[in-house]
């Protein structure tokens, strides 16, 4: 299957490279460029044991890719899953400017919905 996962720090990273690892396809989008460039050069942010080689095989096996491309991310996946930030807002709430601004850009551009 086609997915998306946008955001790609602790939560999307390893939620992207566990299912490209059980042979979905799978697109993953964010808005630091620096970022998904170092990824696609191999470079793996953060540790989890496992990760990094789950990671490089799937790159290099074509089923995990790294974008900053929403439009492309988005045409591709069937399914949208969003792994973004929630910072803690001013008064102790979680701050989800990230995650609607992601719900935001998904539905301006999904097609036949």
């Amino acid at each position: 299957m086609n997915l998306t996962v946008f955001g790609i720090g602790y939560v999307g990273l390893v939620q992207a490279a566990v299912l490209a690892e059980v042979g979905h396809d799978v697109v993953c989008v964010d808005v630091d460029a620096a970022k998904v460039e170092r990824l696609n050069q191999g470079f793996i942010p953060i540790f989890e044991p496992g990760l990094e080689a789950l990671v490089r095989e799937n790159h290099a096996a074509g089923r995990i890719v790294f974008t900053t491309d929403a439009s492309m991310a988005v045409r591709h996946g069937a399914i949208q899953m969003i792994a973004v930030g929630t910072p803690q807002g001013e008064d102790g709430s979680a701050d989800l400017k990230y995650v609607l601004s992601v719900a935001d850009a998904i539905g301006r551009e999904m097609a036949g919905a």
